[in-house]
């Protein structure tokens, strides 16, 4: 997979495991303030994400890879939530597909974004129990788990559930303009 996915989880990058969902988030509306601060340019390991809004203010990200002795750019729209006092972010699962969606938690503070993946491990114990709808699918290196739940209900478990998120490993996004 490309950079972008790395954006929500450096894991995905090794090809380990995953959640998806349908549908993204039900967007919000960003603060001038919001807008000035996740714009620009950001550092992550060994790679850049760009993160711009167009004139309507839809928001998306890019990266350029280095594919085949030539740069490809490529770009994914982007999906800001605020629920409570917490921010998430989802964008398509690969630029350009509109059937599978990534999220997570993110905090912004001081040109710094720490974001946290979902924990795989109680989004599978959540559809053993019947609390979400989808399934998992393992082999022997990772675990995808698609989620069959619509987003806004996706959405209010996640915000009132502490435990959905692994806050032990964030990602540090460094801004750098």
């Amino acid at each position: 997979m490309k950079l972008p996915v790395a954006l929500l989880c450096v894991c995905f990058v090794a090809g380990c495991s995953s959640v998806l969902m349908k549908e993204p988030f039900p967007e919000s509306k960003l603060a001038d303030e919001e807008h000035s601060q996740l714009e620009g340019v950001w550092h992550i390991g060994d790679g850049v994400v760009i993160i711009a809004f167009a004139s309507n203010g839809t928001p998306w990200m890019a990266t350029v890879d280095w594919e085949d002795d030539d740069f490809v750019l490529n770009k994914s729209r982007l999906y800001f939530t605020k629920r409570n006092d917490s921010f998430y972010v989802c964008m398509p699962s690969e630029p350009g597909k509109t059937n599978e969606y990534i999220f997570a938690e993110f905090n912004l503070d001081s040109g710094k974004a720490l974001v946290w993946t979902p924990d795989e491990d109680i989004f599978e114990e959540l559809i053993g129990s019947g609390t979400l709808k989808g399934f998992v699918e393992k082999d022997k290196h990772s675990k995808s788990i698609s989620l069959e739940t619509k987003a806004e209900e996706i959405l209010e478990l996640i915000s009132t559930n502490s435990a959905v998120f692994d806050y032990k490993s964030p990602l540090l996004f460094q801004k750098l303009d």
